[in-house]
């Protein structure tokens, strides 16, 4: 049995995800899909549109077999956090054969060839990203010139905008960090890539596949109870309409990061005496920056708009402000971290028919499987437990935004299709 992987936000599902299961599946032959998601929070420092059960019953009814939770540490984590976080559930599973991905980038060639001076650092790329921080240049544009000084060393093709597209287009991002975090762990996980088609990442035009900001964008534009209800007819032929469908009977409104406003005042005002550096991400000029200008939030995204700098991009900021307002902290991360990324494969749903993966990966696996939350506590270890604890109390506060009338997980089943 071949099965192949795929890390996902699915926020929400549309034609691309389903594009991506489909050419994957059939490329490779593969008999299973596994899905590795975020749970109720994404990658740039946001809610999920709607909740990562709804998320996960749009999948499998779109292609995938199972679906487990990326842990919220690294759900929203940076790419790196992201990657690592989710390649050590996938290779611990040890019933992966590829991970699947896609990217901007045509040249998976050239997206290993980066992945391997990132992973290496050569002297020379040491010596110019130095150089270039201490000259004042961001860190995206002194990492771009290290990588051009090491391609041109090497005699290898160096073209600049050909660098700086791949190191600045989110999936290639992505991409890299997931080749990164194979090679570490010297994995068995061969990666296959293929290029991203459709619009792109951040476009707001709608299209057969569209991008998934455009999509919750029409969603939110209505808002609430209203755009679910109406969901099969508003993203006709963008999204599959079994994924459609899944939105109408979603519980709780639809969110945006706005909906978290006052929640996120309350905790900068409550912590404002001892400052945020204890926070992931949170340094003490981020720190000292927030203090001072915590008086002019008067909302979320436009706090982060007032926040962000030459050098401090708004998706840095919203993770600093997520990590803040859930109690995600730098000591907890690098006790995960020191872990290898301490993992476990929370099962949030699976077919009927796929039976056979869960004693797959009890044979195969090093790896804890959840398929009840009840038993977490005889299965898991201290570290890993406190992972689990975490993230089911941030789907907490979700729920509460949401409105959604959930009041805690433990309650609840997995999703059985």
């Amino acid at each position: 049995m071949k099965t192949i992987g795929i890390i996902a936000e699915f926020n929400p599902f549309h034609n691309g995800h389903k594009y991506l299961i489909d050419h994957c599946k059939r490329a490779l032959s593969a008999d299973r899909v596994v899905i590795v998601m975020s749970g109720d929070y994404v990658q740039r420092g946001a809610p999920a549109i709607t909740d990562k059960f709804t998320r996960t019953r749009m999948a499998l009814n779109c292609g995938a077999d199972l679906v487990l939770e990326l842990p919220i540490y690294y759900s929203l984590g940076s790419a790196e956090y992201f990657a690592e976080g989710a390649i050590s559930i996938l290779d611990k599973l040890g019933c992966i054969d590829y991970l699947c991905f896609g990217s901007e980038s045509p040249d998976p060639e050239r997206l290993q060839e980066l992945a391997d001076i990132l992973s290496l650092e050569p002297a020379l790329f040491k010596k110019t990203l130095e150089k270039c921080l201490k000259d004042g240049d961001s860190f995206p544009l002194a990492r771009k010139k290290a990588l051009d000084a090491v391609l041109i060393s090497t005699g290898r093709d160096a073209s600049s905008e050909d660098t700086t597209d791949v190191l600045t287009a989110p999936n290639n991002i992505l991409a890299i960090e997931y080749l990164r975090s194979l090679k570490r762990r010297k994995s068995s996980i061969k990666p296959y890539i293929i290029q991203r088609i459709g619009q792109p990442y951040h476009s707001d035009t709608t299209a057969e596949i569209p991008s998934a900001s455009s999509l919750r964008a029409l969603l939110l534009s209505n808002g609430g109870y209203d755009s679910k209800s109406h969901a099969p007819e508003i993203l006709k032929g963008m999204v599959p309409l079994e994924a459609a469908a899944s939105l109408v009977t979603a519980p709780g409104n639809l969110l945006n990061v706005n909906d978290f406003s006052d929640l996120l005042y309350y905790k900068l005002v409550m912590e404002k005496d001892r400052g945020y550096t204890r926070y992931l991400d949170v340094n003490r000029d981020i720190s000292n920056r927030l203090v001072k200008s915590m008086s002019l939030c008067d909302g979320f995204s436009s706090f982060c708009e007032l926040m962000k700098t030459r050098n401090l991009v708004y998706t840095r900021v919203s993770r600093c402000l997520m990590h803040i307002m859930l109690d995600i902290t730098e000591e907890n991360m690098s006790a995960y971290k020191k872990d290898g990324f301490t993992a476990y494969a929370r099962v949030l749903g699976m077919k009927k028919d796929s039976s056979d993966l869960p004693g797959a990966i009890h044979d195969k696996g090093s790896i804890p499987l959840i398929d009840r939350l009840k038993d977490a506590g005889k299965l898991l270890s201290p570290l890993q437990l406190q992972l689990l604890e975490e993230t089911l109390k941030a789907s907490e506060v979700y729920s509460l935004v949401s409105n959604a009338g959930i009041s805690g997980e433990y309650s609840l089943k997995q999703i059985i299709l």
